[in-house]
């Protein structure tokens, strides 16, 4: 896609600071490894040199890129947290956004060869395959789609197949027939609401973010619908369903937590204990990356029952890409329309609250106070990758269902939104240095990564983005706000690979990418 209208009318999405900040990272801080898989001391040297007030360095297969601290001027590289932590999936889902984006579409700066960023996103990936069969957490969709679906998806491997197959079949152990929900936590650590461990037994809770792990319950069935039982289509679309009744607000926001009862047989239904917030202002606010979650969500539960029904139509029949879309996808949406539906209601609400302007990055919660002055303590910027991601697979959805010539406004909504975020909450552009670079021309030491060199721009982030809020309620054990954020960054990589899809298939026209 050389001659791609979509990376010349955005090409802040496809730009060589993108790569150069993934690869930074995703070379620093694995390529040093030897050929056994050990993280030399040389590469631990290099990455306390240059950044001294880092997490220690344990390298991938122990800790992950999650965020970075706003602080300092000189600096700002990733703190690490566990491969075991939800958010692990994201950076090496990056690597293979890049990946895809280079050997899918011809979309590359070419300072990085296709073959090398295929292993970096291998290297990254591998070490997760330790938390498939987890039956302890619900988000092993975000550990896996993002990862290993996406390298079947690539390079058809079964391995990565026969790994999230294993992670699908944990989740399915968290679901509850009796409650029609998959469990998104044991226990809560909340200082309000939160329980000790021996009281787990009297509560079912199930967050908003939830509905984004139902994409390796459909994906699993897609993959392979006779090696699991029970269907876990039908799991994950009945979760979708009593989501619908009991997590939406009257006007369409969300709650955060649902706390319903253990139920002691299926002719004593759940109850509703309480709904309550964790991460957004207050109990009955609306976080907004909670409905960022939920409209990505349905959308992508649409997708996959469509996706679902047709191939059941087929018998097999039809050829799919393996990526949850059926290549005669262009006909008519056969998926559910509930879900369709309530995607829009979710996505309405949110275009709603937002503004002109820098306003059009979302808050860190739609009802959080604001001062005399009108300004805003937060933002959360990966609440706008979220959403903007989320409405344009709600767009390719209703160009099916309505006309392929009648536009929804929803793809004008992604892009309101990604532009705000490109003009506001950019970190410093990096580049890649030219190997011909005299060697005697100075060189800022944090613009050093393993095999080449980069300058990661003024203060040094690590991060594309920055301005996200990760958890600021007033209950929590921590809080974090206006950081740099892997998730933040995956979602705006996978903006721009939703783009470039929707221009291959004709779903996207010049004039509607007009700003």
């Amino acid at each position: 896609m050389a001659d791609s209208f979509v990376t010349k009318a955005l090409p802040e999405l496809f730009s060589e600071s993108v790569e150069a900040k993934i690869y930074s990272v995703a070379a620093r801080d694995y390529s040093s490894h030897d050929q056994q898989g050990t993280f030399t001391s040389i590469a631990r040297s290099i990455h306390d040199l240059l950044h001294p007030s880092a997490s220690p360095l344990k390298g991938p297969p122990e800790s992950y890129p999650e965020y970075v601290e706003p602080g300092g001027s000189v600096s700002h590289p990733y703190t690490y947290t566990q491969s075991r932590f939800w958010t692990s999936g994201f950076f090496p889902g990056s690597i293979w956004l890049l990946y895809e984006r280079a050997k899918t579409y011809g979309v590359t700066s070419g300072n990085i060869e296709l073959e090398e960023l295929l292993n970096l996103a291998k290297s990254w990936t591998e070490p997760i395959a330790q938390q498939a069969g987890r039956d302890n957490t619900h988000d092993v969709g975000f550990l896996f789609m993002p990862t290993f679906y996406k390298w079947y998806k690539l390079e058809k491997s079964e391995e990565a197949k026969q790994t999230m197959l294993k992670a699908a079949r944990g989740l399915a152990t968290r679901y509850h027939p009796w409650i029609g929900c998959t469990k998104s936590w044991d226990t809560s650590g909340h200082l309000l609401h939160g329980f000790p461990k021996e009281e787990s037994h009297r509560h079912f809770l199930v967050i908003i973010d939830n509905m984004m792990n139902l994409d390796l319950l459909y994906s699993a069935h897609h993959l392979s619908p006779s090696s699991i039982t029970p269907n876990l289509s039908e799991m994950a679309t009945q979760h979708a369903i009593t989501t619908i009744r009991n997590q939406f607000h009257p006007d369409g926001g969300t709650w955060h937590v649902i706390d319903y009862s253990q139920p002691t047989s299926p002719d004593a239904p759940a109850k509703v204990l309480k709904r309550w917030a964790a991460q957004g202002y207050s109990d009955d606010s609306t976080w907004s990356r909670g409905q960022a979650w939920a409209l990505h969500g349905y959308a992508k539960c649409a997708e996959w029952t469509d996706t679902l029904v047709r191939e059941a139509k087929a018998k097999g029949s039809a050829k799919s890409d393996g990526s949850g879309n059926l290549e005669a996808a262009d006909g008519k949406f056969e998926g559910r329309m509930d879900f369709v539906e309530q995607s829009k209601i979710a996505s309405d609400y949110f275009v709603a609250r937002l503004g002109e302007g820098k306003e059009a990055v979302p808050p860190w919660d739609f009802d959080c106070p604001r001062p005399a002055d009108g300004s805003l303590t937060f933002r959360d910027v990966s609440t706008g990758m979220i959403a903007a991601s989320g409405m344009l697979t709600l767009h390719t959805i209703l160009r099916r269902i309505d006309s392929p010539t009648v536009p929804s406004p929803y793809l004008s909504h992604a892009l309101k939104i990604v532009r705000a975020t490109l003009k506001y909450c950019s970190t410093p552009a990096a580049h890649f240095i030219p190997s011909n670079t005299a060697s005697g021309q100075k060189i800022d030491l944090h613009s050093y990564t393993a095999g080449r060199r980069i300058n990661l721009g003024e203060g040094g982030w690590d991060t594309i983005l920055n301005q996200s809020t990760i958890n600021y309620n007033e209950h929590a054990r921590r809080r974090w706000a206006d950081v740099g954020l892997v998730y933040a960054d995956y979602y705006f990589l996978e903006v721009g690979n939703k783009l470039l899809e929707m221009e291959r298939r004709g779903w996207i026209t010049k004039q509607e990418l007009k700003g």
